[in-house]
């Protein structure tokens, strides 16, 4: 598992995409968080962190969408599980490839909102509860992206699946949801969304049960691409 976590780390470093895409996360974020610093006029991370959601819909499936469907392309997925490794260490070995990514990428955000805690009335603990709800997300969606990789030779079909669903997920706690449906089915269907469990970690509290939604959330994802793979033996 090691040797392919490696190995697919390598590729990204080794490649543009990889660069390109995390640049690219990386100055959006920036110049999101310093936008709507000049717009409320006071140093928040909240709005930034509500934001993050939208961008990860497109930034993980971008990501993501050639893990598995490039192995299926080319046809090296049947001589990855000829390996001496489980299907659960291959998606696993994957799935930390680009959590370590998407890590990187939030990293790079970091330095505005430790300076401007520094310079005024930001507390650090409660900026890194935050980033910890973004790890959490980021992770889900990572899953779910692999999952629609796995589905697919084409990287195009994968990134839309990955996202469509991802967007979905995300509408069920707007208020477009809260406009068309009465509010018990509404709060029923909010409670199924990210961005509602991203809303305690942005308050700064570690919530169990959205912690457990995320790594359910997860967990469930990843165990249907592991199935999918070993259906393929």
């Amino acid at each position: 598992m090691k040797t392919l976590y490696k190995k697919e780390l390598n590729y990204y470093l080794n490649n543009p995409i990889g660069y390109i895409v995390v640049i690219l996360f990386a100055i959006f974020a920036n110049f999101l968080f310093v936008k709507d610093l000049f717009l409320v006029g006071s140093a928040s991370m909240k709005s930034f962190f509500s934001l993050l959601p939208w961008l990860f819909l497109v930034f993980v499936p971008a990501l993501a969408m050639r893990i598995l469907s490039e192995e299926k392309r080319v046809n090296t997925i049947e001589t990855l599980l000829t390996l001496p490794v489980s299907e659960t260490q291959i998606v696993l070995a994957k799935f930390f490839t680009l959590l370590t990514l998407l890590i990187v990428a939030l990293l790079l955000t970091t330095a505005l909102p430790i300076s401007l805690s520094i310079l005024t009335r930001m507390y650090l603990s409660e900026i890194a509860v935050g980033y910890l709800g973004a790890v959490f997300l980021g992770s889900s969606f990572i899953a779910l992206a692999m999952f629609f990789s796995v589905q697919t030779k084409n990287q195009v079909v994968a990134f839309l699946l990955a996202a469509l669903t991802t967007f979905f997920l995300l509408v069920l706690s707007t208020d477009f949801t809260a406009s068309v449906l009465p509010k018990t089915l509404q709060d029923f269907f909010s409670y199924f969304s990210p961005s509602y469990h991203l809303q305690n970690f942005i308050k700064g509290l570690i919530d169990f049960r959205s912690t457990l939604y995320f790594l359910s959330l997860t967990a469930l994802f990843l165990f249907l691409t592991i199935v999918d793979l070993e259906k393929r033996k």
